[in-house]
């Protein structure tokens, strides 16, 4: 692995999260933080803002960048910025280092989870109001994709970050808007700015215009970060809501086919199949969940019933993890089927984790292939999809992917249970079930979701862990937002030579 030319690179997006950080500057100044406050902002950014020039400064060009070093950088980028973007939570919020690291994670990889407990009289969470403007911009950041972001800003990337492109695109593949890489990256980066300003503009008559701010970077990254204790409940009303609700829809489809739409062809959504199964999943899901909050007596009203489960159900689809209630303490059916939402996610080409729409409907298909060469052994059963064949290899990485899946979040759940000395302890004088809060807080993490039940639930919070299990579940955000291989393929030896 070219190993001076990774270092150039993961310095040229540390670089840029350094500039993103000093933004948090003026943020505290307008807002009235204490200079304390804003000083240890300053210094943060500007560490990280010199550790990156430095690394960026010398080095080779990136005239050829291969699979290994895409995975390497990508991999790489992520740790680094979290490492340096830890610094203001460390600093300036006086929290433990740890902490920082996985609130810094939790927001680059639009997780959500949250270690912050303590709140205001008005239920915002007790911190400078430039520490959580910039808690909100590392899900911003880490939404479309830190690489994807350098590669539409920094020319320094050069021939060949395909590579870099394909490492980091969340989905079973990576089409492109154009031919020149860094091209589609400016054009998906726009449409994403496009959005957000959008969402800040509508939600700006319901709420201050920086925490319109920060619960649109929480909505557009399916990050699901809020300035509020109680989430998006804390405002308590119904355009918020829905406002919300559309714009977490919008993050949760892939954002190549609003491009094609803001160009005038808006029936790409019509014509594209994980699109179109994507609407079904999430109708389906809120007809269910609405049903049984009706039949459970959580709601008397129908509308206030569409409005709870529309909101949360697509929140969970699309690993936001805002809240509007705690659904925790909904009906257990309800439970069950927003822990199976957890597994499916978003679209490819979106913000959003999990599996991934396309991927559930290959699998889905690739099921009822075999069940029709079971009855007929010599039919040729050829998967489509997009009514475009589906090649074999596309499919055994399918195949592979959700096993390592599976795999993945039944090992973390077994080793919360096993390193967790917390995980039976009540909270609140509650006592909730180890099993669910363990192995909830692994498909939460892996998919990049962030609230789950039992101890972790929507009303709950992650504070009251060990250092190794947060760091566990640091671990397991990185292999679910870099769509795990990306990340696993580091640990094998040949990785590293050549």
């Amino acid at each position: 692995m070219q190993v001076r030319l990774v270092i150039r690179i993961v310095s040229a997006v540390l670089l840029v999260c350094g500039l993103a950080m000093l933004t948090s500057v003026p943020v505290a100044m307008i807002k009235g933080d204490e200079l304390s406050v804003i000083w240890g902002l300053l210094a943060c950014a500007s560490i990280t803002c010199v550790v990156g020039a430095l690394g960026a400064w010398r080095g080779p060009k990136a005239t050829r960048i291969r699979v290994r070093e895409g995975f390497g950088i990508v991999t790489f980028s992520w740790l680094a910025a979290t490492a340096f973007g830890a610094l203001p939570f460390a600093l300036v919020g006086g929290m433990s280092y740890i902490d920082g690291v996985f609130e810094t994670m939790s927001g680059f990889t639009t997780t959500g989870a949250s270690v912050l407990t303590e709140k205001g009289p008005d239920g915002v969470f007790a911190l400078p109001w430039g520490l959580l403007y910039w808690r909100s911009l590392t899900h911003w950041l880490g939404g479309m994709g830190i690489v994807v972001l350098s590669l539409a800003i920094l020319p320094l990337l050069g021939v060949g970050a395909m590579e870099l492109y394909r490492s980091e695109a969340p989905g079973p593949s990576s089409d492109q808007v154009t031919p020149r890489v860094a091209h589609t990256a400016r054009r998906l980066w726009a449409v994403y700015l496009l959005l957000s300003v959008a969402e800040t503009l509508l939600l700006w008559p319901k709420m201050d215009l920086l925490e319109a701010w920060c619960h649109t970077c929480g909505t557009m990254a399916t990050g699901g970060f809020s300035t509020r204790g109680a989430s998006v409940g804390a405002f308590n009303s119904a355009y918020v809501d829905w406002v919300v609700t559309l714009f977490m829809l919008l993050a949760g489809a892939n954002f190549l086919l609003h491009y094609k739409a803001l160009l005038g062809r808006p029936q790409a959504y019509v014509k594209d199949e994980e699109c179109r199964f994507y609407c079904y999943v999430s109708a389906g899901g809120i007809v269910v969940v609405g049903a049984a909050l009706l039949l459970g007596g959580v709601q008397t009203n129908v509308f206030e019933a569409l409005r709870y489960a529309a909101f949360n159900v697509v929140s969970i689809m699309t690993t936001t993890g805002f809240a509007t209630d705690d659904f925790d303490a909904w009906p257990v059916v309800t439970r069950a089927l927003l822990v199976l939402l957890m597994f499916v996610g978003g679209c490819g080409g979106s913000t959003g984790g999990g599996i991934k729409c396309s991927r559930i409907a290959l699998l889905l298909k690739h099921a009822v292939a075999q069940v029709k060469r079971t009855f007929y052994p010599r039919s040729v059963t050829n998967i489509r999809l997009d009514d475009r064949s589906v090649p074999e290899s596309i499919m055994s990485r399918v195949l592979a992917f959700f096993f390592i899946y599976v795999l993945l979040f039944v090992v973390i759940g077994l080793l919360l249970c096993v390193i967790e000395p917390n995980l039976g302890t009540p909270v609140d004088g509650v006592h909730h079930s180890q099993i669910e809060t363990a192995f909830t807080a692994s498909i939460a993490t892996l998919s990049n979701i962030g609230p789950g039940l039992g101890k972790i639930g929507p009303a709950q919070h992650y504070a009251w862990m060990a250092p190794w299990s947060k760091l566990l579940l640091v671990l397991s955000m990185l292999l679910g937002r870099l769509e795990v291989f990306t990340v696993i393929v580091m640990f094998h030896p040949r990785f590293w030579r050549g």
